[in-house]
């Protein structure tokens, strides 16, 4: 199959990425995380969305379910609460570039952990233990 590209780059006849969904222990507290890591912003509550958690126990601080968007809107980080923990390493996982040393170290404050470093990457895991790598800032 021959695959088009219109003048935004999308691809025509396959699929695409559209969210990367987390599972986790507590949603809100590592979306605060993630929103951190990847300069995003979680996605804001309006009335009918409060409304309806409130129907259902729950403020945006106990929600289960949180969405992280990208600047431009075109991706989601989906962190969804399971009962269940990690238990091994990730099969799969996000890298990101720092912007400096000071967003190392606010994700190191926001309890990131070093795994180990490699040819410029490091290791990290966020604060559930879910390993991403870090690209040294250029």
């Amino acid at each position: 199959m021959r695959v088009r590209h219109d003048m935004a780059g999308s691809v025509h006849g396959v699929s695409h990425l559209v969210e990367i969904v987390l599972d986790c222990g507590h949603a809100s507290e590592l979306a605060r995380f993630w929103a951190a890591a990847l300069g995003w912003q979680i996605r804001p509550y309006d009335e009918a969305e409060v409304a309806r958690l409130a129907a259902l126990g729950l403020t945006p601080q106990s929600d289960p379910t949180v969405a992280i968007d990208s600047p431009d809107g075109s991706l989601v980080f989906f962190l969804q609460q399971v009962p269940e923990t990690k238990r091994v390493k990730n099969r799969m996982h996000v890298d990101i570039r720092l912007r400096d040393q000071d967003h190392l170290d606010e994700l190191m404050r926001l309890g990131a952990t070093v795994v180990s470093e490699h040819d410029g990457w490091r290791v990290l895991a966020d604060p559930e233990g879910n390993e991403f790598c870090a690209k040294q800032p250029e």
